[in-house]
Protein backbone atom coordinates (compact mmCIF):
# COMPACT_ATOMS: atom_id res chain seq x y z
CA UNK A 1 0.00 0.00 0.00
CA UNK A 2 1.87 2.87 -1.08
CA UNK A 3 0.01 6.14 1.21
CA UNK A 4 1.93 3.30 3.98
CA UNK A 5 5.42 4.55 2.51
CA UNK A 6 3.80 8.31 2.30
CA UNK A 7 2.80 8.30 6.00
CA UNK A 8 6.16 6.28 7.28
CA UNK A 9 8.46 9.20 5.71
CA UNK A 10 6.23 12.17 7.52
CA UNK A 11 6.49 10.06 10.36
CA UNK A 12 10.55 9.59 9.92
CA UNK A 13 10.40 13.74 8.98
CA UNK A 14 8.67 14.70 12.14
CA UNK A 15 10.43 12.44 14.32
CA UNK A 16 7.56 10.59 15.02
CA UNK A 17 8.60 7.60 15.69
CA UNK A 18 9.77 7.61 18.99
CA UNK A 19 11.54 11.54 20.07
CA UNK A 20 7.60 -2.53 -4.58
CA UNK A 21 6.77 -5.69 -4.13
CA UNK A 22 7.60 -8.48 -1.75
CA UNK A 23 10.90 -9.48 -1.61
CA UNK A 24 11.88 -11.78 -4.26
CA UNK A 25 13.39 -14.43 -2.32
CA UNK A 26 10.76 -14.38 0.31
CA UNK A 27 7.83 -16.08 1.24
CA UNK A 28 4.31 -15.12 3.15
CA UNK A 29 2.71 -17.56 5.63
CA UNK A 30 -0.36 -19.34 4.54
CA UNK A 31 -2.43 -20.07 7.88
CA UNK A 32 -1.39 -23.59 8.36
CA UNK A 33 0.97 -23.15 11.05
CA UNK A 34 4.20 -23.84 8.93
CA UNK A 35 6.61 -21.15 9.28
CA UNK A 36 7.71 -18.81 6.36
CA UNK A 37 10.78 -16.44 5.90
CA UNK A 38 9.48 -13.02 5.20
CA UNK A 39 13.23 -11.57 5.29
CA UNK A 40 16.07 -13.04 4.64
CA UNK A 41 19.62 -12.35 3.21
CA UNK A 42 21.25 -15.61 2.40
CA UNK A 43 20.78 -14.94 -1.95
CA UNK A 44 22.88 -12.16 -1.79
CA UNK A 45 25.68 -12.61 -4.02
CA UNK A 46 27.20 -9.26 -4.80
CA UNK A 47 26.95 -6.12 -5.95
CA UNK A 48 25.67 -2.55 -4.34
CA UNK A 49 23.79 -3.68 -1.63
CA UNK A 50 21.30 -0.84 -1.69
CA UNK A 51 20.42 -1.74 -5.10
CA UNK A 52 19.92 -5.72 -4.50
CA UNK A 53 17.64 -4.26 -1.51
CA UNK A 54 15.50 -2.45 -4.03
CA UNK A 55 14.95 -5.13 -6.25
CA UNK A 56 13.84 -7.23 -3.11
CA UNK A 57 11.07 -4.52 -2.88
CA UNK A 58 12.73 -1.97 -0.15
CA UNK A 59 12.03 1.58 -0.10
CA UNK A 60 14.59 3.79 1.42
CA UNK A 61 13.59 6.79 4.01
CA UNK A 62 16.31 9.31 5.28
CA UNK A 63 19.65 8.21 6.36
CA UNK A 64 19.16 5.28 4.62
CA UNK A 65 19.36 7.05 1.27
CA UNK A 66 22.92 8.11 2.39
CA UNK A 67 25.67 5.35 2.77
CA UNK A 68 28.49 7.89 4.55
CA UNK A 69 25.59 8.93 7.06
CA UNK A 70 24.15 4.62 7.23
CA UNK A 71 26.33 2.16 5.61
CA UNK A 72 24.16 -1.13 4.41
CA UNK A 73 26.24 -4.48 3.86
CA UNK A 74 25.78 -7.97 3.88
CA UNK A 75 27.89 -10.02 5.65
CA UNK A 76 27.33 -13.95 6.51
CA UNK A 77 24.22 -14.37 5.34
CA UNK A 78 23.35 -11.23 7.53
CA UNK A 79 21.90 -7.56 7.17
CA UNK A 80 24.73 -4.88 8.70
CA UNK A 81 23.79 -1.87 9.25
CA UNK A 82 26.22 0.59 10.70
CA UNK A 83 25.28 3.94 11.70
CA UNK A 84 27.87 6.27 11.20
CA UNK A 85 26.75 9.39 13.69
CA UNK A 86 23.50 10.57 15.20
CA UNK A 87 20.81 9.55 12.40
CA UNK A 88 17.09 8.62 11.15
CA UNK A 89 17.33 6.20 8.39
CA UNK A 90 14.39 3.50 7.87
CA UNK A 91 13.90 0.88 4.76
CA UNK A 92 10.25 0.05 4.42
CA UNK A 93 8.50 -2.98 2.24
CA UNK A 94 5.28 -2.05 1.84
CA UNK A 95 3.54 -5.23 -0.08
CA UNK A 96 4.14 -7.51 2.51
CA UNK A 97 0.39 -9.59 2.75
CA UNK A 98 0.14 -12.38 5.85
CA UNK A 99 -3.38 -12.54 6.47
CA UNK A 100 -3.12 -14.56 9.54
CA UNK A 101 -0.15 -14.67 11.77
CA UNK A 102 0.76 -15.70 15.26
CA UNK A 103 4.81 -15.45 16.19
CA UNK A 104 7.81 -14.18 14.84
CA UNK A 105 11.07 -15.62 14.90
CA UNK A 106 13.89 -13.16 14.29
CA UNK A 107 17.46 -14.06 13.88
CA UNK A 108 19.94 -10.94 15.04
CA UNK A 109 21.94 -8.86 17.10
CA UNK A 110 23.90 -5.86 17.93
CA UNK A 111 27.28 -5.44 17.81
CA UNK A 112 27.30 -2.00 19.08
CA UNK A 113 24.48 -0.42 20.96
CA UNK A 114 23.62 3.16 21.11
CA UNK A 115 25.44 4.78 24.22
CA UNK A 116 23.12 5.68 27.23
CA UNK A 117 19.72 4.74 24.90
CA UNK A 118 16.71 3.87 26.96
CA UNK A 119 12.93 4.12 26.53
CA UNK A 120 12.51 4.06 30.58
CA UNK A 121 14.73 7.68 30.56
CA UNK A 122 13.18 8.79 27.14
CA UNK A 123 16.10 8.49 25.21
CA UNK A 124 14.26 6.56 22.64
CA UNK A 125 17.14 5.37 20.55
CA UNK A 126 17.73 1.89 18.89
CA UNK A 127 20.95 0.12 16.65
CA UNK A 128 17.93 -1.41 15.21
CA UNK A 129 13.99 -1.69 15.18
CA UNK A 130 11.57 -4.30 12.94
CA UNK A 131 8.86 -2.56 12.29
CA UNK A 132 5.11 -4.39 11.82
CA UNK A 133 2.33 -2.75 10.40
CA UNK A 134 -1.21 -4.66 10.74
CA UNK A 135 -4.19 -3.81 8.46
CA UNK A 136 -5.56 -1.34 6.61
CA UNK A 137 -7.22 0.92 9.33
CA UNK A 138 -5.49 4.78 10.48
CA UNK A 139 -5.19 5.35 13.64
CA UNK A 140 -4.71 8.63 14.82
CA UNK A 141 -1.14 9.85 15.77
CA UNK A 142 -2.33 12.52 18.83
CA UNK A 143 -0.63 14.98 16.84
CA UNK A 144 -2.49 17.74 14.28
CA UNK A 145 0.63 17.22 11.71
CA UNK A 146 1.37 13.85 11.83
CA UNK A 147 -0.59 11.67 9.72
CA UNK A 148 -2.68 8.58 11.13
CA UNK A 149 -1.22 5.21 10.56
CA UNK A 150 -1.96 1.58 10.66
CA UNK A 151 -1.40 -0.09 13.79
CA UNK A 152 2.24 -1.37 14.56
CA UNK A 153 4.84 -3.08 16.90
CA UNK A 154 8.43 -2.14 16.71
CA UNK A 155 11.17 -4.77 18.18
CA UNK A 156 14.27 -4.17 19.07
CA UNK A 157 17.33 -5.46 21.56
CA UNK A 158 18.45 -3.33 24.10
CA UNK A 159 20.64 -2.68 27.23
CA UNK A 160 18.83 -0.68 29.44
CA UNK A 161 15.03 -1.33 29.13
CA UNK A 162 12.63 -4.22 30.60
CA UNK A 163 12.40 -7.25 28.01
CA UNK A 164 8.69 -7.76 26.81
CA UNK A 165 7.65 -4.56 28.00
CA UNK A 166 5.16 -2.67 25.65
CA UNK A 167 7.07 1.41 25.99
CA UNK A 168 4.76 3.75 24.18
CA UNK A 169 7.09 6.48 22.19
CA UNK A 170 6.31 10.34 21.68
CA UNK A 171 3.10 9.87 18.96
CA UNK A 172 0.72 6.88 18.19
CA UNK A 173 -0.33 6.25 21.94
CA UNK A 174 -3.09 4.59 20.63
CA UNK A 175 -2.04 2.55 17.88
CA UNK A 176 1.82 1.99 18.40
CA UNK A 177 4.00 0.03 21.10
CA UNK A 178 8.05 -0.31 21.33
CA UNK A 179 9.33 -3.90 22.95
CA UNK A 180 12.64 -4.94 23.83
CA UNK A 181 12.82 -8.73 23.22
CA UNK A 182 16.52 -9.27 24.99
CA UNK A 183 19.60 -7.72 25.89
CA UNK A 184 22.23 -10.17 24.08
CA UNK A 185 26.58 -9.40 24.14
CA UNK A 186 27.70 -7.20 21.91
CA UNK A 187 28.21 -9.03 18.76
CA UNK A 188 26.50 -12.00 19.93
CA UNK A 189 23.80 -13.42 17.28
CA UNK A 190 20.78 -14.51 19.25
CA UNK A 191 16.99 -15.79 18.16
CA UNK A 192 13.59 -13.89 19.32
CA UNK A 193 10.45 -15.31 19.22
CA UNK A 194 7.50 -13.07 20.46
CA UNK A 195 3.68 -13.45 20.31
CA UNK A 196 2.28 -11.05 18.12
CA UNK A 197 -1.00 -12.22 17.89
CA UNK A 198 -1.47 -12.33 21.84
CA UNK A 199 0.84 -8.80 21.90
CA UNK A 200 -1.69 -6.83 19.40
CA UNK A 201 -5.19 -7.62 21.23
CA UNK A 202 -3.54 -7.27 24.98
CA UNK A 203 -1.70 -4.00 23.46
CA UNK A 204 -4.74 -2.21 21.70
CA UNK A 205 -7.89 -3.76 23.48
CA UNK A 206 -8.79 -5.65 20.38
CA UNK A 207 -10.10 -9.29 19.70
CA UNK A 208 -9.05 -10.04 16.96
CA UNK A 209 -5.46 -9.58 15.29
CA UNK A 210 -5.50 -8.16 11.13
CA UNK A 211 -2.54 -9.35 8.72
CA UNK A 212 0.31 -7.69 8.26
CA UNK A 213 0.49 -5.14 5.79
CA UNK A 214 4.03 -4.24 6.23
CA UNK A 215 7.62 -4.36 7.50
CA UNK A 216 10.34 -1.17 8.11
CA UNK A 217 14.13 -1.38 9.75
CA UNK A 218 14.52 1.51 11.60
CA UNK A 219 17.78 3.18 12.41
CA UNK A 220 17.81 5.69 15.36
CA UNK A 221 20.89 7.54 17.14
CA UNK A 222 19.58 10.65 16.99
CA UNK A 223 19.91 11.46 20.39
CA UNK A 224 21.91 9.02 22.07
CA UNK A 225 25.91 9.32 23.19
CA UNK A 226 29.23 8.53 21.01
CA UNK A 227 28.31 10.48 17.96
CA UNK A 228 25.54 7.75 17.72
CA UNK A 229 27.27 5.26 16.65
CA UNK A 230 26.05 1.67 16.47
CA UNK A 231 26.11 -1.05 14.37
CA UNK A 232 23.29 -4.07 14.17
CA UNK A 233 22.67 -6.79 12.13
CA UNK A 234 19.46 -9.02 10.83
CA UNK A 235 19.84 -12.62 9.80
CA UNK A 236 16.15 -13.66 9.19
CA UNK A 237 12.34 -12.45 9.88
CA UNK A 238 9.78 -15.36 10.25
CA UNK A 239 6.51 -14.98 10.29
CA UNK A 240 4.84 -18.18 11.96
CA UNK A 241 0.65 -18.24 10.91
CA UNK A 242 -1.95 -19.64 12.80
CA UNK A 243 -5.40 -21.32 11.97
CA UNK A 244 -7.33 -17.64 13.11
CA UNK A 245 -6.75 -14.75 14.64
Amino acid sequence: MRSLICIFSIMVATAAFPTPGLAAGARTVAPSGKPGVVLDFSSYSGGPVDHWLQAQGFQFEEAAKDPKRLRLSIENGALVLEARGRIRGFLLNDAIDVPTVNRVRIEWGVNQYPKDAAYSRRINNEALMVYFFFGSEKISSGHILIPASPYFIGLFLCQDDLVNHPYKGRYFHAGGRFVCLGKPKPGEMTTSEFDLNSAFKSYFGKHTTPGITGIGLGVDTSVSGNDGKTSAFLKSVELIGGAGN
